[in-house]
């Protein structure tokens, strides 16, 4: 049998449908190939900062698996990206904190284009090499290189 990681996929409103259904689809699919074994190498969850349903970009209704205070241990954490990163969420102190106590606790964080700004903002970016979207290349450079300084 394998061993099992979960994925957690941080959902927030107007975030990007294809920034977190892509790795849904991805880490979910991802199986032991030996034809007599259908053991799944993830469990992918996703998370929010309230158990309310999330209006993703476009109006897509997703209803998150977890929230904040009720997901279980995860490690990889997904940070996807959307207007809702860039505009909303980097200005929210209790998603940043959540990421950074997160990112401590799991073996991998990954983001996806501008989910790139909230580990920047979360100071996880500090000193790193890191590229989102063409169109936000200069909102990475002063947010990675002040970090969680600027919260």
């Amino acid at each position: 049998m394998t061993l099992k990681r979960t994925v957690g996929i941080l959902l927030f409103n107007e975030v990007e449908v294809l920034d977190f259904a892509g790795p849904f689809e991805v880490f979910s699919l991802a199986e032991n190939a030996t034809p007599a074994s259908d053991d799944k190498y993830f469990e992918v969850i996703t998370i929010a900062e309230n158990q309310a349903t999330i209006s993703a970009r476009n109006g897509l209704q997703v209803i998150p698996d977890y929230s904040f205070a009720n997901h279980p241990d995860i490690d990889v954490l997904i940070v996807p990206g959307g207007y809702g990163a860039e505009k909303t969420e980097i200005y929210n102190k209790v998603v940043i904190d959540w990421i950074i106590t997160q990112a401590s606790l799991a073996e991998l964080t990954l983001s996806v284009c501008t989910g790139a700004l909230l580990l920047a903002k979360a100071g996880l970016l500090t000193g790193k090499s890191a590229t989102t979207h063409w169109i936000d290349l200069d909102n990475l450079t002063p947010v990675r290189d002040k970090g969680s300084k600027k919260r």
